[in-house]
């Protein structure tokens, strides 16, 4: 299976525990979100940037999520945008139907809801929303030589799964510096998270810092690197090992 499309997403939402629930949601989708907390910023976010979706609350400090919409209208142009409402903001509601807005959710959003809506928004099928908690984290540490350990790591990443990946690496070497040859094979699934180079790159450099092999020693080995075609120049680390491709 092929890395699934990653939706950008702008949300607005100044109130803390609401922009929580939500990026809570969001973030177990493979849906890149990018979290601003008013208007201003917003447009700041739309004039550099393009997002698939818009994902707005109405009530925001110094500027509005409808004022947002006017001023931003020829930088959002086909953009969809999903309003959040509270009982009583009719005349908000009235207001935002002018400036194009796709489609309403009436806070507070329940977790199906915010999906459903989404899909109808981009026109999503099913098989389009991937649900990363269905592909668990799954680490193997195999020792194939005096020299030589081969890593295998299958699922999907979490923010904090490098140092879990290395805990795990670092547990099996139990100290013992005759290793200076590493195989990591990666499955797609482990890409489907939008930070997974980045991950990848931290759990580089830490094997790198802390082990006898080098970089010229470390191969990763994922079709995932056939089928995309990768800048890694971000990466200091993963951009110096060798990359293998199935």
């Amino acid at each position: 299976m092929n890395r699934p499309k990653v939706y950008k997403i702008l949300l607005l939402e100044d109130d803390e525990s609401s922009a929580k629930l939500l990026l809570h949601t969001l973030e177990r989708y493979n849906f890149d979100v990018t979290h601003v907390v008013d208007g201003m910023s917003g447009l700041t976010k739309v004039r550099n940037n393009s997002y698939d979706l818009v994902i707005s609350d109405v009530n925001m400090p110094y500027l509005d999520g409808i004022s947002f919409l006017e001023k931003g209208k020829d930088m959002l142009k086909l953009t969809p945008v999903i309003m959040l409402t509270a009982v009583g903001e009719k005349d908000q509601v009235k207001r935002a139907a002018v400036n194009n807005v796709t489609a309403y959710l009436l806070k507070p959003i329940a977790n199906q809801a915010l999906l459903e809506k989404i899909a109808q928004v981009l026109q999503l099928k099913p098989e389009n929303i991937i649900d990363k908690k269905e592909f668990p984290l799954v680490v193997n540490v195999t020792e194939l030589s005096i020299s030589q350990m081969q890593l295998d790591i299958k699922g999907c990443p979490g923010k904090k799964s490098a140092e879990e990946i290395y805990d795990r690496f670092m547990l099996t070497l139990a100290g013992r510096a005759s290793f200076t040859n590493l195989r990591m094979n990666l499955d797609n699934a482990f890409f489907y998270e939008v930070r997974a180079l980045q991950i990848l790159d931290d759990l580089i450099a830490k094997i790198l810092k802390q082990t006898n092999i080098r970089a010229s020693s470390l191969f990763v080995d994922s079709e995932f690197f056939s089928n995309h075609v990768v800048d890694l120049q971000p990466y200091t680390y993963l951009s110096e090992v060798n990359i293998i491709s199935k």
